[in-house]
């Protein structure tokens, strides 16, 4: 093989390997501004949920008028997350653990309120459950951000690193 085709074999190998680096970085970057204007929502989701294992699920009408509350803002901010489209695979990636993990909580206060009204405590049990691991999804995504942003050199403040 010519010296030209190893160095262009090289060079499309480098391409399937993510997209060009500064394509990623930049990628990464915005995806991290936007998980920072998410963040209020996500805060306040977790207020929500930390009310609603205060209830310890035996106040029932707290527990749905947390539900109530939450839903239209998770619901929306869902909407809006799902519009964006991140460009790199790694970035997808993750993107489609954020966006699932949204769906699991939805989920599990559908569930909630369908134990609540047919009795049906598993369904209760569900609806914790998926609560818990919206908490746990939420850190996952943003450990591996972070891990990501590592990786291509971008700063938490925004700066990309040379």
């Amino acid at each position: 093989m010519s010296r030209f085709a190893r160095i262009l074999a090289l060079g499309w190998l480098a391409l399937g390997c993510g997209g060009p680096p500064g394509a990623v970085r930049a990628d990464v970057q915005s995806y991290f501004a936007r998980m920072r204007s998410w963040g209020p929502v996500e805060a306040e989701t977790e207020r929500t949920i930390e009310r609603i294992f205060r209830t310890q699920f035996v106040d029932e009408a707290e527990v749905r008028r947390q539900i109530a509350d939450d839903r239209p803002r998770a619901l929306a901010h869902l909407e809006r997350v799902r519009a964006y489209a991140p460009r790199s695979k790694d970035v997808q990636n993750i993107h489609a653990r954020y966006v699932s993990a949204w769906e699991g909580l939805l989920a599990g206060y559908d569930a909630i309120e369908r134990g609540f009204s047919s009795g049906d405590y598993t369904k209760l049990a569900r609806g914790r459950e998926a609560m818990e691991r919206w908490r746990v999804g939420i850190a996952d995504v943003a450990q591996q951000l972070r891990d990501l942003m590592d990786h291509v050199g971008v700063e938490p403040s925004g700066a990309v690193e040379s």
